[in-house]
């Protein structure tokens, strides 16, 4: 079932009371949750895969007992014409990108609360060695703001904060850093919008300002070779994205690409190389990617697959992660990295799994329940590793 609809915030909230009590009715379907309601929510910047403002994301997964809709057109005498549902979705929805079936946002309701209020519209580095950010907004001229943040030099952190006036601050902040965070916020803690980036990353979230990266990612793919598997680094065969999760014995590819992701937002951050083996050799991907797309691996099936595997790893966890899948040639093998960002919240978990994973040297540790306490208290993965080796 493919249904949109625009809800003032009332509508929103009652809406939401409808499914909070068990049912929803939609014109003529009725939804019944078989079991308890998974919300979640995730504030997004101004680009993001979800809509063209920043904004609040609520999601709540619906079970789909492993039923879709099979490929027919859609056809009435008083709606537009598609020649299936995933067309449909596409034109409809307002995501930037949408990959049909593998669309880890199917099977899931989502409210988009695009932020109206406030938001960054701009930010620019200027010749006198400061930040300008614009500020744009319904209420910009009635509440207080304030933009604080950060930002690295190297590994020294640099503080800032400054007041929005006139729809603009500006903040000293030397051109040549390697992270930038800030957010923009009101005077009570209210959170509008956020900016984050590091200058050796593929992920900004919100416009990118600091530049190209230093390293090409042939030379990254190199030291990542030379070094092997690591702290922050993991190397992994071709998974297809329509997979599941599997249990027990059954458990596939494509969860130990999920749990990994997991364990590197639970800590440090990190990288996943597939069709690198475990013994570092770089075989690439491209047969198998052919065997799957059932075409040649040209630049449309592989930015299909990358679309297609970020939106299933995402659809699987729970919390919020940053990541960020790119492809390569190394070697004359094809290579994908995924780039992972350390959470901002932490903990995140792989769904329906009763363990907590970390990164732990070259391995994912499950962090059992009566730990899990412990490790929100601390808030810092540097403690998590005292804990696990007990």
């Amino acid at each position: 079932m493919l249904y949109e609809d625009e809800l003032s915030a009332s509508q929103c909230l009652e809406f939401a009371r409808e499914l909070t009590n068990g049912f929803l009715q939609l014109d003529d379907v009725r939804l019944t949750p078989e079991a308890p309601l998974q919300w979640s929510t995730e504030l997004v910047p101004l680009n993001n895969d979800y809509m063209p403002n920043a904004g609040l994301i609520v999601g709540l997964r619906i079970s789909s007992n492993g039923m879709h809709a099979h490929a027919a057109p859609l056809l009435s005498p008083t709606q537009p014409y598609y020649p299936d549902i995933e067309d449909a979705a596409r034109d409809w929805l307002p995501f930037p990108i949408y990959h049909g079936r593998g669309d880890g946002r199917n099977d899931q309701l989502l409210f988009l609360l695009p932020e109206k209020r406030a938001f960054v519209s701009d930010a620019r580095f200027c010749d006198d060695r400061t930040l300008e950010i614009t500020v744009a907004g319904t209420a910009v001229d009635e509440i207080a703001l304030i933009v604080k943040g950060a930002y690295w030099e190297g590994t020294a952190i640099r503080h800032f904060d400054a007041s929005i006036n006139g729809s603009i601050c500006r903040v000293a902040v030397p051109d040549h850093i390697d992270r930038l965070e800030y957010y923009l916020i009101a005077l009570d803690g209210t959170v509008f919008d956020f900016h984050r980036e590091a200058r050796l990353s593929s992920i900004a979230l919100g416009k990118k300002i600091l530049g190209p990266k230093q390293r090409s990612l042939g030379e990254q793919i190199g030291m990542a070779l030379h070094d092997g598997e690591g702290q922050r680094v993991e190397f992994k065969p071709f998974v297809e994205p329509g997979q599941s999760l599997g249990t027990g014995a059954n458990k596939t590819k494509l969860r130990e690409i999920v749990t990994t992701v997991v364990a590197f937002a639970n800590t440090h951050g990190g990288h996943i190389y597939i069709g690198v083996d475990d013994d570092c050799i770089p075989a690439g991907i491209e047969q198998q990617l052919e065997r799957w797309a059932k075409a040649p691996a040209d630049e449309v099936n592989v930015d299909r697959y990358l679309g297609m595997l970020k939106s299933k790893i995402k659809g699987f966890i729970q919390g919020e992660v940053e990541l960020h899948l790119s492809r390569t040639y190394f070697n004359d093998a094809l290579i994908v990295i995924v780039e992972v960002l350390s959470a901002a919240q932490k903990p995140v978990a792989v769904q329906h799994d009763a363990y907590l994973y970390a990164r732990a040297g070259a391995s994912n540790r499950k962090v059992p329940p009566e730990l899990w306490r412990s490790i929100l208290d601390m808030q810092s993965s540097d403690a998590v590793w005292p804990l696990l080796s007990r």
